[in-house]
C-alpha cells in the first residue's frame, strides 16, 4: 500500500497547486524511491528536483521559487500523483542510487579529485563548496 493518496496530495498542496500539477506529469523524469522517500526531476521553465517525505506524513521539496519557500508546489503534485500512478499499475520504481555508500568505499584521493571535478564542471557546486569551505 502507498504512504500516501491522492487526497493527501490534494489536501497538502491546495486546490490550485494541485490542478497545476495535473498538466506536469508528462513532465516528471528519474523517478526513483528509497525508505526516506520519493525523488525526481520535473521539467518546468527549469528542470526542478523534487524530494517528497513520507514518514511522519507527506511533505515535499522542490527548487521551485514557490517550493523553495516551503509550498508543496505542483511539481511535488506531479511527481507524487506519477509516483502513485506507478504503484497502481505495478511499474517497478528504481531504488534511489545510495551516494553515502558509494563514497564511503573511496579512497581520500579519490574523493578529493572527484569533488574538484564536480566543482570545475558544475559553477552552482564550486559556488556552494567555496562557501562551505572558507
Amino acid at each position: 500500500m502507498p504512504p500516501f493518496t491522492k487526497d493527501d496530495v490534494r489536501e497538502l498542496a491546495g486546490a490550485k497547486s494541485y490542478e497545476r500539477g495535473l498538466g506536469y506529469l508528462d513532465a516528471v523524469e528519474e523517478l526513483e524511491a528509497d525508505d526516506g522517500g520519493v525523488y525526481a526531476a520535473v521539467q518546468g521553465t527549469e528542470l526542478y528536483s523534487v524530494r517528497l517525505r513520507h514518514g511522519r506524513g507527506l511533505g515535499g521539496e522542490c527548487d521551485c521559487p514557490w517550493g523553495e519557500e516551503g509550498n508543496f508546489c505542483k511539481h511535488c503534485v506531479a511527481v507524487a500523483l506519477v509516483y502513485l500512478h506507478d504503484r497502481e499499475h505495478g511499474v517497478e520504481i528504481p531504488r534511489r542510487f545510495d551516494l553515502r555508500e558509494r563514497l564511503a568505499g573511496m579512497g581520500r584521493d579519490r574523493l578529493e579529485e572527484l569533488l574538484v571535478e564536480v566543482a570545475e564542471r558544475h559553477r552552482g557546486a564550486r559556488r556552494y563548496l567555496e562557501q562551505v569551505v572558507s
